[in-house]
């Protein structure tokens, strides 16, 4: 049987196992060409044929690279398959009977801002690639006050989005898929209704209410009841949340 009085909110085991993983994590990942480039973005380019060379250039403040034998091209804000084909293009023409490959380095980095009820709230420089789950990563996950459930991504006063960490719990789908841009904040608000379900159920735990009312609903949250398992060997107790 499981000791209800050992049971832990569901979920932090994701941001404890997550922690030492983030700072091992590299700024340089593999992107689409649907990546949009900014200043501090580092392109590779290699070309070859009739002549030889390997540059890397940085995207400078004004958003431009500038590239021997070609010029140089404003290349922010367009997105890396773009300036894929332009950057051939250039050079090819310049370089007559020359093949050229373009690539993304190293990604420029982003500051955002992880303020609430977070472990560690402060700004934090990550990859441009990352999302507020990222963020929150970064910043330690919600203190034991601090929700799953209303995760609220800002740009300036705009409200970009919300994000539910229990959609990428239980249904391994993340809801917030929005790339960080700098000077965004992650605001984790105040934990919300708690229920505690122990017994017969998949997942006993401690589990933050949103939507969810029925009893019905609130055994889903924790997988349900195997099939060995009795209703009458379940508890659900309501936690009074934190004001």
């Amino acid at each position: 049987t499981v000791d209800e009085t050992k049971l832990e909110r569901f979920g932090a085991a994701l941001f404890r196992n997550s922690a030492a993983a983030a700072d091992k994590a590299p700024l340089s990942v593999p992107v689409g060409p649907d990546y949009v480039l900014g200043p501090g973005d580092e392109l590779v380019i290699d070309y070859w044929g009739t002549s030889s060379q390997h540059i890397t250039r940085s995207v400078d403040r004004e958003g431009r690279v500038s590239i021997p034998e070609a010029g140089s091209v404003v290349v922010a804000g367009r997105t890396l398959g773009e300036v894929q084909q332009t950057i051939q293009k250039m050079l090819s023409h310049q370089l007559r009977g020359v093949s050229v490959d373009v690539t993304l380095g190293k990604l420029r980095t982003v500051r955002v801002y992880v303020v609430g009820d977070v472990k560690n709230p402060a700004a934090y420089d990550i990859s441009s690639l990352s999302t507020a789950l990222s963020a929150l990563i970064a910043a330690g996950g919600p203190t034991e006050t601090g929700s799953y459930r209303t995760v609220k991504h800002f740009r300036g006063k705009a409200l970009v989005e919300e994000v539910d960490l229990y959609d990428l719990m239980l249904k391994g789908v993340s809801s917030g898929e929005v790339h960080i841009e700098s000077g965004d904040s992650i605001l984790v608000p105040p934990i919300g209704p708690q229920v505690t379900v122990a017994g017969k159920v998949r997942r006993p735990a401690i589990y933050e209410l949103r939507k969810e009312q029925t009893l019905d609903q609130i055994l889903d949250l924790a997988g349900g009841v195997p099939v060995s398992g009795e209703l009458s060997r379940i508890t659900v107790e309501r936690t009074q949340a934190h004001e």
